[in-house]
C-alpha cells in the first residue's frame, strides 16, 4: 500500500506539472516569441534605431510570469547614437497582464550609462515607483503614483494591450492608465479604427487598428497639437501586435512610427 501510494503521488505530480506546463495563456500570450523592430520618424520617414525583443513565459511557483527583453542602438527621446537595454517582468492573472517591474539603461557608444528608467508596481500598497537616475546612480527624477485601475508603462504596452483588443467592443476594456517614459500617468481610451492591410517586411498583413486617447486633464487645450497614437495588432487571435505610430516617451517627443520587421517562430 505504502508503495502504491508513492507511485499514485508521483503520477499526480507529472500530469499536474505536464498539465501547467501546456497551460494555455488567456491574454493570448505565447510561451516565447521574439523578432526584430524598426524605428522611424514620422516626418521624412528616416530611419530612427532598431531593436531585438523577447518574451518567454517562465511559471514560477503556480504564477505565470512573462519575461521581455529588448536590446536596440540609434535615437531614443534626446539621446542620439545610443544603445539600449530592456528588461520587464509581468504577471498574467485574470486574463489581464500586471506589469511587475521594467527597467530601461540608456548607454553612449563606449558602453557607459547615460540614464537608467526603473517602474516598480507595488499592488498590495497600490503604488507605483518611478525612478530616474544618471550613470553614477544619482537620482535625477523620483515619483510615486498611485494604482487606480488597469496600468501599463510604455516598455510592456504591445503585450498589455493583447487583451484589450480582444474583447475591445466590451464594457471593461475600453480604459487603462499609461505610465509613459517621462512619468506622466495618463487615463487612457482604446477604440477601434477598423481594419486595414499592413505591408510590412514579414508581409502583408490582416490587421485591427486602434487609437489610444489619452485623457491630458488639464492639458486638454494642447489636444489639437499632440499627434493622435494609433496602434496595429493581427486582427485575429493571438492579436500579435504589428506596429505603433505615434509619441515616442510624452509630451514633447519625437512623433515616430515603430513595426515589426522580423518575427521568430513563435512556441505555444
Amino acid at each position: 500500500m505504502k508503495y502504491l501510494k508513492l507511485i499514485l503521488a508521483a503520477c499526480f505530480l507529472f500530469v499536474v506539472d505536464f498539465g501547467y506546463s501546456q497551460e494555455t495563456s488567456k491574454a493570448f500570450m505565447h510561451k516565447y516569441e521574439g523578432g526584430e523592430v524598426i524605428y522611424t520618424n514620422k516626418q521624412g520617414s528616416t530611419m530612427r534605431a532598431k531593436a531585438s525583443f523577447s518574451t518567454e513565459r517562465i511559471p514560477q511557483e503556480g504564477r505565470l510570469i512573462y519575461k521581455f527583453a529588448s536590446n536596440g542602438q540609434g535615437s531614443y527621446d534626446k539621446y542620439k547614437d545610443v544603445t539600449w537595454n530592456v528588461t520587464a517582468e509581468m504577471e498574467e492573472k485574470e486574463d489581464f497582464l500586471y506589469p511587475l517591474q521594467s527597467t530601461r539603461v540608456i548607454k553612449d557608444k563606449q558602453g557607459s550609462i547615460i540614464v537608467k528608467y526603473d517602474r516598480r508596481y507595488d499592488y498590495n500598497k497600490q503604488k507605483i515607483y518611478y525612478t530616474l537616475s544618471d550613470g553614477q546612480g544619482k537620482i535625477m527624477q523620483n515619483k510615486e503614483f498611485s494604482i487606480k485601475g488597469k496600468t501599463v508603462d510604455s516598455d510592456t504596452l504591445a503585450s498589455f494591450l493583447k487583451t484589450f483588443v480582444a474583447h475591445s467592443n466590451i464594457d471593461g476594456y475600453r480604459t487603462f492608465y499609461l505610465l509613459s517614459a517621462k512619468a506622466e500617468l495618463y487615463k487612457t481610451t482604446i477604440k477601434v479604427i477598423g481594419r486595414e492591410i499592413l505591408d510590412l517586411p514579414i508581409g502583408k498583413i490582416n490587421a485591427i487598428k486602434l487609437t489610444l486617447i489619452l485623457d491630458l486633464g488639464n492639458l486638454e487645450a494642447l489636444g489639437s497639437l499632440i499627434p493622435p497614437t494609433f496602434v496595429w495588432y493581427t486582427e485575429k487571435e493571438p492579436y500579435d501586435w504589428l506596429k505603433y505610430e505615434g509619441l515616442e516617451t510624452g509630451l514633447g517627443s519625437e512623433h515616430i512610427i515603430t513595426y515589426i520587421s522580423k518575427k521568430e517562430p513563435t512556441q505555444e
